[in-house]
């Protein structure tokens, strides 16, 4: 694929609902830490030269405001869970381009690095469906749908082996950390401080009390 032929598809929680497995030491900035993962995600696939539009579902006025700002189009999250809210916008892709290709990347990859997401996306433009697991191997950070075809998301829970099941491809790629460190207890905070944030998460731990600044290694950019 050229540059430009990706429509990526993000879905945000409200950020008061999410990363509630953050351990007691970082769980009263849990919503800030929601906040800045999302900003974090969001410049890096914004920022990704594949990418042509960038679609934000979600219900969380900041979020959507946000997203705005940064030219993405915004879907108001009307749905029941992550699925669904991943099958809105990827029927509004399909909507303004019938035959995008897609990608759907969750929102808590703060040191999401450009250069590791275009491997992911140039991996997965040869299939049908494709998904990158996360470092758990359990769960899954992007999901892909290339051009006409459906895309089948599977979500939540262990769903590697759901997105296995369905015959997605699973892409094993060596060199893309970034890309599967998401980010839902403190031990995976740590590892993607030390493997190095981007500046909204970045700035955010630097104000924590007890948190170990030195490990938030700014990738610079945009920050919220």
């Amino acid at each position: 694929m050229t540059p430009g032929d990706w429509t990526v598809v993000v879905p945000v929680k409200p950020f008061s609902q999410g990363k509630s497995r953050l351990a007691p030491d970082v769980a009263v900035h849990k919503s800030a830490l929601a906040r800045c993962f999302y900003l974090d995600t969001l410049h890096a696939v914004l920022s990704t030269a594949a990418v042509s539009r960038v679609i934000v579902v979600t219900g969380d006025a900041d979020a959507a405001a946000l997203a705005s700002a940064r030219q993405a189009t915004v879907v108001p999250d009307d749905a029941a869970g992550l699925n669904q809210a991943v099958a809105q916008g990827f029927a509004t892709a399909r909507s303004l381009d019938a035959d995008c290709a897609v990608a759907v990347v969750t929102a808590d990859l703060p040191c999401l690095k450009t250069v590791e997401f275009s491997q992911v996306l140039s991996a997965s433009h040869d299939h049908r469906r494709a998904f990158l697991a996360d470092h758990t191997r359990c769960g899954t950070t992007v999901l892909t749908a290339g051009r006409g075809q459906d895309l089948r998301p599977a979500f939540e829970g262990r769903s590697r082996w759901c997105h296995l099941g369905q015959g997605t491809v699973e892409l094993h790629l060596r060199g893309v950390p970034s890309a599967r460190l998401d980010v839902d207890t403190v031990q995976d905070l740590r590892a993607a401080a030390a493997l190095g944030v981007g500046p909204c998460t970045a700035r955010l731990l630097e104000g924590i009390s007890g948190w170990r600044p030195a490990q938030a290694v700014s990738r610079g950019g945009a920050g919220g």
